[in-house]
Formats: structure tokens, sequence, C-alpha cells
């Protein structure tokens, strides 16, 4: 069986460490009296789409802010979803020897992706398999996998009949409900 983890709500909480620098950046940032793009935070934030929720100048300033300036700080210095949710992940592929676990980066651009590889190194990731793909091949990647885990809405609805999707609930994907919802790796029993 092929089992993906998102890394993003499952492993990593990702939007919290964002939302820190974005306003240390931009909020609490000293603008000498120059007259400035009125940036703000919209509460309450959800990983739907970050965009909804921090406004920037356009979307190269984000895409800029996230994969070139603060890749590092928001990817690989990000904290954990919950204690320990690398270690579960790691006796859950020790106990399924015979199954199959990728953990899958979303969308990640730039510097974002030897950043998630600093955090899952640096965590203890033990598992092989590492990919990142892109949202808008979210049906071709359900292809590979038979069981998801994941706080993105997008794959829980792409999820095709006869496999799995385990919705991993956080603070910022509350406005959705799956069959299936888990609020730590360990509470999974069967795959």
């Amino acid at each position: 069986m092929n089992i993906f983890v998102s890394i993003d709500g499952v492993l990593r909480n990702t939007i919290q460490k964002f939302e820190y620098h974005y306003i240390e950046h931009f909020l609490n940032s000293d603008t000498d009296g120059e007259e400035v793009f009125s940036y703000s935070v919209t509460p309450p934030i959800q990983n739907d789409n970050l965009l909804n929720h921090f406004t920037f100048q356009d979307k190269d300033e984000f895409e800029n802010f996230l994969f070139i300036e603060y890749p590092l700080e928001i990817f690989g210095h990000a904290g954990l979803s919950y204690a320990n949710p690398i270690y579960e992940l790691n006796k859950l592929m020790f106990e399924h020897k015979d199954d199959t676990f990728t953990v899958i980066g979303m969308d990640e651009l730039g510097k974002a992706k030897p950043s998630t590889l600093f955090f899952l190194s640096k965590n203890g990731f033990l598992g092989p398999n590492i990919r990142f793909i892109k949202s808008e091949n979210i049906e071709k990647e359900w292809k590979k996998c038979d069981v998801w885990i994941t706080d993105d809405k997008r794959i829980v609805d792409l999820c095709p009949k006869r496999k799995k999707v385990y919705k991993f609930n956080t603070i910022y994907n509350k406005f959705f409900t799956n069959k299936k919802e888990i609020n730590k790796l360990s509470e999974i029993t069967k795959l």
C-alpha cells in the first residue's frame, strides 16, 4: 500500500511561522513616515489560500517573501504541528514495513525545498521517500497512492472512490469536515 503524508499541517505548522514573519517584516517594521502599502492580516486564518488572509501588493511579492526572503525561517524552522509527529510517523513506518510511506511537500518553490529537507532532517525523519508536487497535479498524484493523510481540503475533495483520505485537524482547517479525521498520527490504528 502506498501512503502519502502531507508535510504542512500534519508534520509542521508552517502557517504559524509564516504569520510571525509576516507581522515582523511588514507590520512591525519602521517605515520612516513614508507612504506605504497597507499590509494586514485578516482572521480567522485558514489554510485554503494565504493570500485570502495576508495582504501583499501582488503575487510576486508574496512568492518573493515566502520562497526567496524567508524560506528557511518559515519552512525550515517552523514548529511541529504537535508534540512528536515525526516520531509517530517513524513508528507507523516501522510497524507497517510492507507499506510505502512518502512525505509530500506541496507547491514549494525556490529555497523552500532545501528548507523543508532541513526541517525533516533536524526533526529525525527516517523515511526514504520525500516528494514535492504542485497542487494542480493532485488528481494525478492520487493515482500513485492508496491513502493520503492531509490537512488540505483540495486533497480531501479530490479523493477517488476506493481510496482513503484522513483529514488531519488543525486550527487552520476547521472550515471543512471529512468522514475520517485525526488529531495525531498515533490515532491511526488501521491503514
